[in-house]
């Protein structure tokens, strides 16, 4: 398996499509069922949702499509949430995450400090200001419809 890097990758930093949206994304994680053979009493805890007898194995992937952490053996019936939460905290065998260097609110601070423009830190400041936005353009069109009408 391949080593985690910390760096964005090429195609992402250089795409204005991908970059705005994906700029800390360090790869892809995705779970999936595999059929098992596994001693009939314990067949029920290893069938899944269809009615097969599987394991629920969960994989992560960087931009490179090399696989970077395998978890296998779960049950068929345990949910991917729970089988990802086993991944995060396990001892041993742990899925690496790299750790943020610093918050995304320092990095709004510094740039609000360098520019002095309004940066929406969050999504609820974005959405107010997306509402006020929209309402300006509706009681513009009201109000110019209004005086093409006299």
């Amino acid at each position: 398996m391949a080593k985690p890097e910390i760096t964005v990758p090429t195609k992402i930093r250089e795409s204005t499509r991908f970059y705005p949206y994906f700029k800390d994304c360090v790869g892809a994680i995705d779970g999936t069922h595999i059929l098992a053979m596994v001693p009939t009493k314990k067949a029920p805890s290893y069938r899944n949702r269809k009615g097969d007898i599987s394991q629920n194995v969960l994989a992560a992937c960087n931009f490179d499509l090399e696989f970077m952490y395998v978890l296998s053996g779960w049950e068929g019936s345990a949910h991917d949430s729970k089988v990802l939460n086993d991944a995060l905290t396990r001892n041993t065998n742990r899925l690496p995450v790299p750790e943020e260097i610093e918050s995304a609110e320092e990095v709004v601070e510094e740039i609000n400090d360098d520019d002095n423009a309004e940066v929406l830190t969050t999504q609820e400041q974005q959405r107010e200001y997306a509402n006020e936005w929209r309402e300006t353009i509706a009681s513009n069109m009201w109000t110019d419809s209004l005086e093409n009408a006299t």
